[in-house]
Parts: C-alpha cells; structure tokens; sequence
C-alpha cells in the first residue's frame, strides 16, 4: 500500500506489474526508482 500511495498508483496496478500483465508507466518508473532510491536504468535492467 505504500507503494502505491507513493507512485500515485492503486495496488492492483503494482500487482499487475509484479505478474507482468501491464508495465508501469515513464513517470512510475521515476517514481519507482526515487521511492527504492535505484536509478531508472536500474529498474529497467539496463545496467547491474
């Protein structure tokens, strides 16, 4: 729930992401990435 709350998404939009079925949008995934304090290139598996 504070994970939604701090990406502004409800928590079946993270549930969907963790079981692939969408993915999150550009603005989430900054958000995601403030929120864990990890780069977006992180997140997004570009680098390790």
């Amino acid at each position: 729930m504070q994970l939604a709350l701090a990406v502004g998404v409800s928590q079946s939009a993270i549930a969907k992401w963790e079981l692939g079925k969408t993915e999150p949008t550009a603005s989430a995934i900054i958000l995601l990435a403030a929120y864990f304090g990890e780069s977006t290139d992180y997140l997004l598996g570009v680098i390790d």
